[in-house]
């Protein structure tokens, strides 16, 4: 997810049936074993529908970086947290100059979207399903400036908004195809997620200012 840039750009189309098996302790950081962990979660998931044949299918849905405006919280603090911390702290002056971060995310609604109709007959079961915008090419994180300027320019103007620093983007392409296919819909894209997640974290910050 982070790290120094690939060279050259790894330009492979990865797809559902990717699964990296090459697994190897101890864990380099608490967020590399969170990965790990997702990882055996599908590995243990395939071997035990093979094993135990039973008469239920799965459906392993596998989002990228899931943000989004957060209607449960209610102020700053309680937005700046898990993913949508990370997102917004690139608007605070909080940016990570000496890394990359993947170019890949999710909205959150298209998740929620994602584990409801996950249930319904018409999707196959039996499959892994990749949940990410703007695919297969993903996301280019610098490109927040550009919509912020068009679609904040008061508060970018005011520096409430910190377009300072750079992030860079680890360039990481998805097929989403059997996903839409499968579901029906297209992924909300990035920029319409940073837009609506800065439009709730400006109204706390006005609201906090008052």
């Amino acid at each position: 997810m982070f790290g120094a840039p690939n060279s050259p750009p790894d330009l492979t189309l990865f797809t559902p049936e990717h699964v990296n098996l090459n697994l190897s302790k101890p864990y380099g950081s608490s967020m590399e074993a969170y990965f790990a962990s997702k990882t055996l979660s599908r590995i243990a998931t395939h071997d035990f529908m093979a094993y135990h044949k039973p008469h239920f299918e799965y459906v392993n849905l596998l989002p990228t970086l899931v943000f989004g405006p957060d209607e449960l919280a209610t102020n700053v603090t309680e937005l700046m947290t898990s993913s949508r911390g990370l997102a917004l702290g690139l608007f605070t002056g909080n940016n990570f100059l000496s890394s990359e971060m993947v170019g890949a995310s999710v909205h959150v609604d298209d998740v929620a979207r994602a584990h409801i109709d996950a249930l319904k007959p018409s999707v196959p079961g039996n499959k892994d399903y990749i949940l990410s915008s703007d695919a297969p090419e993903g996301l280019v994180w610098e490109d927040r400036k550009a919509m912020a300027r068009r679609e904040f320019p008061e508060a970018v103007e005011k520096g409430v908004l910190v377009l300072e620093g750079e992030m860079g983007t680890k360039k990481w392409r998805l097929d989403v195809s059997e996903t839409e296919k499968a579901f029906g819909w297209k992924f909300i894209g990035f920029e319409e997620t940073y837009k609506e997640l800065v439009e709730q974290y400006l109204r706390y910050v006005e609201t906090e200012k008052s």
